[in-house]
């Protein structure tokens, strides 16, 4: 009863995309434990009643670039669905970046981007045609480098990314490249206004993931119709139909590993108020729990590798506190049409993270903005989500008190977090405030707990140019039949944790051999919904 052909950690978006392939590609019988008493990880939703009605949001998927028909993305989000989530494109513009005198929109296209930009900075002309063309140098190096971690470490030239053509534009920082070429702050803040999708400010990312990113929504954005919770409810009942099986409040706490080879998983069941241990057993077991757990929590000390300390002192990425909003009325009263609201009351980036801790105090330096309602043409209810970064230090006081029930005091600076966002929001989209039925406010706290994630962060190990010169980045552990899959592994995001997912089930199932296969089913799958 407890013996699988593969153990997956956690049910996010890699975790589930991994189970559906090695389920209905290659018939492994898959075990899926999760934490949560929901699947999905940051792709499922959760529901509260207001006094207008219920409301349902998403806890993390905003907006999904690369979904158009044809698409290698679209092609595997497909397949690993069996087709069963449509995906509804954005209006134009999709993003709007807000700044103190003047408001930017991001329209489709990368020649729409690329005049209006020139509209806007016709000095910075040149400038800005190159920069769309080192885009595209660094994505391919992107993609060299992550073909590399397919590789085994021993086969591996590690060295040969950090000098191959494009590492030098993709392993300084934005801010490096930003300076080096533009003179128009405003210009430089405008090209930078999307750094929250990939956590880090300008000073501390890479333009490896900067690139990744814009050329990622430069086609516009797309949401999955119904909302996120139909991707897990998809995939679910591929992984059942060879016998697996998904198990919620199931915790995972060791990997058993026996002759330096991992064989099995010890969790925590929870029951009511009881707490049960369990272990289940299997031949290859995949971690998305990411590499600081992984490395640090699960791996027994005496299989730990001699790169544990390097992983757990790796700087985490920044945490985030979520706003969720019922709302009376549609937005569309205030002229909103589904795109995303980037709000900065500065055109320094830097600054607002070096800011960030005086949040609790009510100080609000940015936010985020959208409306699932109206991204959604099945949304039964209007809905706004309002984001913003924060501290983690700010609430680790309050950390080892229970979810729901930790105390006045913290209540009270949720409130004022909440009401001074709604303040900051009202300013630019007039009325907003007076559409509000219901509201919640989620903390780096909220994360930890339900995900273990580190410090609350969701983008896991940041994606800073020293990142890509870690050599346990990879799919790949030092224990046998041990492998990693989501955000520390090849991408962050939803796609980047969905090609994660893909990459590490192939490997898993056929080695290199698999990567083809996986692909070309895809591809094929996706003709056939054409």
């Amino acid at each position: 009863m407890n013996n699988y052909d593969v153990i997956i950690i956690g049910s996010g978006i890699s975790g589930l995309t991994s189970a559906s392939i090695l389920s209905q590609l290659f018939k492994k019988k898959v075990l899926v434990l999760e934490r949560h008493f929901k699947i999905g990880g940051f792709t499922h939703i959760f529901k509260r009643k207001g006094e207008c009605g219920e409301y349902h949001w998403d806890v993390g998927l905003h907006y999904v670039g690369q979904m158009d028909a044809g698409s290698p993305t679209r092609a595997m989000f497909d397949y690993v669905t069996s087709g069963n989530v449509k995906w509804k494109k954005m209006p134009d513009p999709y993003d709007v970046f807000v700044y103190p005198d003047f408001t930017f929109r991001a329209m489709a296209g990368e020649n729409y981007l690329k005049a209006d930009l020139i509209k806007l900075f016709p000095s910075e002309s040149p400038a800005i045609n190159n920069y769309f063309s080192d885009l595209k140098i660094i994505n391919r190096w992107s993609g060299r480098y992550n073909f590399s971690l397919t590789l085994k470490p021993a086969a591996r030239n590690f060295s040969s990314h950090l000098f191959s053509k494009g590492a030098e534009l993709a392993l300084m920082t934005v801010k490096e490249y930003l300076d080096r070429n533009f003179k128009d702050e405003k210009l430089k803040a405008v090209l930078a206004s999307q750094w929250g999708d990939y956590g880090l400010p300008p000073s501390q990312s890479s333009m490896a993931i900067h690139a990744l990113i814009v050329s990622h929504y430069i086609s516009g954005g797309y949401y999955p119709v119904g909302g996120s919770k139909k991707i897990a409810d998809s995939i679910s009942p591929i992984i059942k139909e060879t016998g697996g099986e998904l198990l919620v409040n199931h915790t995972v706490k060791k990997i058993i590993v026996d002759k330096g080879k991992a064989i099995g998983v010890k969790v925590i069941k929870k029951e009511g108020n009881d707490f049960i241990e369990r272990d289940f057993f299997a031949d290859k077991i995949i971690s998305t729990a990411g590499a600081k757990i992984t490395y640090n929590e699960f791996i027994p000390e005496k299989y730990k590798p001699d790169f544990a300390d390097e992983v757990k002192n790796f700087p985490p990425s920044i945490a985030h506190v979520c706003l969720y909003v019922g709302l009376k009325e549609s937005p569309e009263k205030l002229g909103v049409k589904g795109e995303n609201y980037w709000i900065f009351n500065t055109y320094n980036h830097d600054g607002i993270i070096s800011e960030m801790d005086s949040l609790i105090d009510g100080n609000v330096k940015n936010v985020f903005v959208s409306f699932p309602s109206l991204k959604d043409p099945d949304a039964k209810s209007h809905t706004a989500e309002l984001i913003a970064f924060a501290g983690y230090d700010s609430f680790a006081k309050w950390a080892y008190k229970p979810w729901k029930n930790r105390g006045e005091e913290y209540d009270s600076i949720k409130k004022k977090i909440s009401e001074a966002m709604i303040e900051f929001t009202e300013k630019h989209l007039k009325g907003f405030k007076n559409l509000i039925d219901y509201s919640e406010l989620s903390t780096p706290l909220s994360t930890e707990h339900f995900t273990g994630f580190n410090q609350g962060s969701i983008y896991g190990i940041p994606a800073t140019p020293d990142r890509y010169k870690m050599k346990w980045i990879g799919p790949y552990t030092h224990i046998k039949n041990l492998y990693m899959s989501g955000a520390d592994t090849f991408g962050h995001g939803i796609v980047g944790g969905l090609m994660s997912g893909a990459l590490t089930s192939a490997l898993v199932a056929k080695g290199l051999r698999g990567l083809p296969i996986v692909f070309k089913e895809a591809i094929n799958y996706h003709k056939t919904l054409r």
